[in-house]
């Protein structure tokens, strides 16, 4: 059971960050500037390794406020629809997916928003925020944590979700 709900996460989970960086170039055109999407290459930062990732990029640099305004706004319109969802969705794995998933996107929310005002506004780096070990660590984290809960809860509650 613990298998399904992190398959079923992961697989939200691409479906969820595509439409976090859809928001973000959403967002962009929004506050009055033009982006893309674009694939980037994201050096591990404990590792000699490089990965790739999709971005939103601005066509030019936005000020703190629009660029808070981008950072908070993509991943939070994102998790709206997924937690529209949890309205109409009774069954635990799936439940539990898609609590796993709109967390995440309140983490991405508000560390991207973090992010701009910590290094703008207060002038403070905290480099660990841009890792991608913390930006996919912390969401993996999230998953498995929920997927050990469903697995719990189900124990405690006596009945067994079906594998």
């Amino acid at each position: 059971m613990a298998w399904r709900v992190i398959v079923l996460s992961i697989l939200i989970f691409v479906a969820a960050f595509g439409a976090h960086e859809v928001l973000h170039l959403l967002v962009i055109y929004a506050v009055g500037s033009q982006g893309s999407i674009i694939v980037r290459p994201w050096r591990l930062g404990y590792l000699d390794f490089s990965i790739y990732a999709l971005h939103a990029q601005p066509a030019q640099q936005l000020d703190v406020v629009r660029q808070s305004l981008v950072n908070f706004f993509g991943p939070f319109l994102a998790a709206l629809p997924f937690a529209g969802l949890l309205i109409y969705v009774r069954e635990p794995i799936p439940l539990a997916a898609l609590i796993a998933n709109v967390v995440i996107l309140v983490f991405y929310a508000v560390i991207e928003l973090g992010d701009v005002l910590l290094e703008s506004v207060w002038k403070v780096d905290v480099p660990l925020l841009t890792t991608p070990e913390f930006n996919y660590g912390v969401p993996l984290l999230v998953i498995v944590v929920t997927a050990v809960a469903v697995v719990v809860l189900s124990t405690l509650r006596g009945s067994r979700i079906p594998d």
